[in-house]
């Protein structure tokens, strides 16, 4: 960890702004003519660093990543912009919803970045120390991320396009807790990241570096904007012709999207939200079950009895004397 903080103290140096301190993280925020951002680097411990960049640039960027003497590796996901980098003499480009894994030892990274554009990444650095890894409960995943990625021929990998992993990655930078609580959610999030790192990498040697979603990058983003569109409004009265429609894509792409992203159909998804609603509504309205019913896009009382009592082993019913009892109680 220390050379992630040796390097936030070079970052200082070049670009200006200020270090402070917050739950033993390091943060540099800087605002000046060379552009605005944040850098913010997390340290977890048993050989793992995460760090976020999400800077404005207002000219060219380059920074090294060094490789430990120990076996290293940097999975470099791109949320936002895009970069370049460089392990020798060769150059490659990543765009946004694409990792770069880049493994070895005693090597270094360039990484580029270009003026003009919002440039926001997530780091993850897993080194393959004996003796950190040995207090640390997941050797296996490690184990199966430096059989996965550390190539002899110590080429990278760049994956597809992927937004679960954007999903996770946002959901470290929504944390609120502090302490222990809020390392405990990152490190448990960092590992669930990796994981998908793993499958991911075994999608793209199956479908021989193909997209095996058969979505381009600019479709998984307008996914997203159909999947947040729900959450927002569950109870609208959506059908997969106008949601295609909406958002430019067939059927057969919107619900591969969704597949993708949320592991469910289109029907199934708004259905979730739906319950998710009238979860809420039970807990903090004054309505009745007939008005939540209806309020959430619901036509047939004794079809969300049954979903209900499928999702939460009770009967709508029951979840409202138990939720009012409570509170009666209180």
């Amino acid at each position: 960890m220390q050379i992630v903080h040796n390097q936030l103290s070079y970052f200082n140096s070049v670009l200006g702004g200020s270090i402070s301190n917050f739950q033993g993280d390091r943060i540099l925020q800087y605002d000046n003519e060379k552009g605005n951002g944040r850098i913010q680097t997390v340290s977890l411990g048993s050989g793992i660093s995460y760090t976020e960049y999400d800077m404005d640039l207002k000219e060219d960027f380059n920074f090294d990543l060094k490789l430990d003497e120990n076996p290293s590796l940097y999975f470099i996901y791109c949320l936002e912009g895009s970069f370049r980098f460089s392990q020798g003499k060769e150059i490659n480009k990543v765009e946004a919803l694409q990792t770069v894994v880049i493994g070895g030892s005693n090597e270094t990274i360039n990484i580029k970045l270009r003026e003009a554009t919002k440039s926001n990444l997530s780091i993850i650095k897993v080194t393959q120390d004996g003796e950190s890894l040995s207090k640390n409960s997941n050797n296996e995943l490690y184990e199966r991320l430096f059989a996965s990625f550390l190539n002899e021929d110590g080429e990278a990998h760049i994956g597809t396009f992927n937004l679960k992993i954007k999903e996770q990655l946002l959901q470290i930078r929504s944390i609120t807790q502090v302490g222990l609580v809020r390392k405990l959610l990152i490190e448990g999030i960092v590992n669930f990241t990796l994981a998908l790192e793993i499958l991911h990498c075994k999608q793209d040697i199956e479908n021989s570096g193909q997209v095996s979603t058969m979505l381009t990058k600019k479709e998984l983003l307008r996914i997203e904007e159909a999947v947040n569109a729900i959450k927002r409004k569950p109870e609208f009265p959506y059908t997969v012709t106008d949601l295609s429609k909406e958002y430019g894509l067939s059927p057969t792409k919107l619900q591969e999207g969704f597949k993708v992203m949320e592991g469910t159909t289109v029907t199934n998804f708004i259905r979730n939200e739906r319950l998710v609603l009238a979860e809420e509504l039970i807990q903090t309205s004054d309505m009745n079950i007939s008005e939540i019913v209806y309020s959430i896009g619901f036509t047939s009382r004794s079809y969300f009895s049954k979903i209900f009592r499928n999702k939460f082993k009770c009967t709508p019913k029951a979840y409202l004397m138990n939720i009012r009892n409570v509170s009666l109680s209180a």
